[in-house]
């Protein structure tokens, strides 16, 4: 049984796609977590406005996506995530002018 192995003849298609999506889930997963800590940072711990704070991350986000060479789909999902921030942060400044007076 043990004979029948020969080193390098097998097909490892499967586990080097395992991994190559392994390996992207990880990236896609570290760079969402630092443009979230990022632009949590910015405006609860620096306190810099929030439309600003957007922005520069977004910004960074774009940066950080060029330089690990990410496709069209990291840059579609960072402007739905810059909308969906402008959309939120739109809604708490209208809620808080009319509870501000």
């Amino acid at each position: 049984m043990a004979s029948d192995y020969v080193r390098g003849e097998m097909d490892i298609a499967d586990q080097k796609a395992t991994f190559g999506g392994f390996i992207a889930v990880t990236i896609w997963g570290s760079l969402l977590t630092i443009v979230s800590v990022l632009y949590l940072t910015l405006v609860f711990a620096v306190g810099m406005d929030w439309l600003a704070g957007l922005i520069g991350t977004a910004i960074v986000g774009g940066v950080l996506g060029l330089a690990l060479g990410m496709k069209t789909s990291w840059y579609v999902t960072l402007g739905g995530l810059f909308f969906f921030g402008l959309v939120c942060g739109g809604i708490v400044q209208l809620f808080g002018m009319v509870i501000g007076g």
